[in-house]
């Protein structure tokens, strides 16, 4: 038995139940193996790749390679692959030119947002994208403004569908509340089965908490976490857990996990994905991979079933 589920953003685009994303392709993760891992992706059906116009600046690289990768990808694979595919990539926390870092972020203003997208989609050889994310919260931009800029582009037929990622709670709902032609019909938050403490510095990053969560459930927005598998902490000994992820209830939780785990036959790390597939309100993980084996076996994972109990017994360990 597994478990063969979709998910849908907005009025009707349909996507898989994981998103491969390709943030060190072409830094980290040479292009070679990046393209195995998309090859791979493909024959799978995980066809739901994700990445922003600066990926990986921090590494070394530009911020160009990451869309670079996936647009020699769609050239070599041809037109029918790219129609295959649903293509999401995020823009604003770019560097401005002569900038360094998230300080010199060029954001969402009116005056870049299209500039930003036109560079995204030369580097991705395509004449769209499918989901365009706003990467990072931008408060000096009013929400007309970016949804505007926006808008504009869904309207062009250049972008299928808006997102939105790393927002708070009251930063959401003012966003949901913005009168506009299009809102954002999907968040990408981080989000993992272990929760950080509640004074954890994440910088930029903004974690999926209950608030956004229910927020998000009534306005039928679909939900996306990033880093699920906190770097391989679950599974592998060489890879601490990060910072403030060290709680009371943390061992607790991963003693159950892999209870579930071994019940269902697959490891912790895949329990974490399997549960944020089936959990009562579900959120498609964004896997990092850097070999054609680990996007199979996420895609596994999220194949695999877990019963009510088991479901409701992680849920009930994670809480404080």
């Amino acid at each position: 038995m597994t478990v063969d589920r979709t998910f849908v953003i907005g009025d009707g685009l349909t996507v898989p139940r994981l998103s491969v994303g390709t943030m060190f392709f072409g830094t980290t993760v040479p292009v070679d193996r990046a393209h195995a891992c998309l090859d791979r992706a493909y024959e799978l059906g995980a066809r739901f790749w994700d990445t922003a116009n600066n990926y990986a600046a921090w590494v070394g690289g530009t911020g160009d390679e990451s869309e670079v990768c996936l647009g020699d990808w769609f050239a070599a694979r041809g037109s029918s692959a790219r129609d295959g595919v649903v293509l999401a990539t995020k823009l604003g926390a770019r560097a401005a030119p002569g900038g360094s870092g998230l300080r010199d972020a060029l954001g969402l203003s009116r005056d870049v947002v299209r500039p930003q997208l036109h560079q995204s989609l030369g580097r991705l050889r395509t004449d769209r994208v499918d989901v365009l994310y706003a990467h990072l919260d931008d408060a000096g931009t009013p929400f007309e403004e970016a949804l505007g800029a926006l808008c504009e582009l869904v309207d062009e037929g250049l972008v299928g569908r808006i997102a939105a990622s790393n927002l708070t709670a009251p930063r959401l709902r003012e966003a949901l509340r913005t009168p506009s032609k299009h809102r954002y019909e999907a968040l990408q938050q981080r989000f993992s089965y272990l929760e950080p403490g509640p004074a954890t510095d994440l910088g930029v990053q903004v974690v999926l908490d209950d608030d956004v969560t229910e927020l998000c459930a009534a306005a039928g927005v679909t939900l996306l976490g990033y880093s699920p598998l906190l770097a391989g902490a679950y599974t592998r000994a060489d890879r601490p857990l990060p910072d403030g992820y060290g709680t009371s209830t943390t061992a607790g939780a991963l003693a159950v996990l892999a209870e579930e785990a071994d019940r269902a036959g697959i490891d912790r790390g895949q329990a974490v994905l399997a549960w944020m597939v089936q959990r009562r309100r579900p959120v498609i993980p964004v896997i990092g991979a850097s070999a054609p084996e680990q996007v199979e076996a996420a895609w596994h994972a999220t194949a695999t079933p877990l019963d009510a109990a088991a479901l409701d017994r992680l849920d009930r360990a994670r809480r404080p």
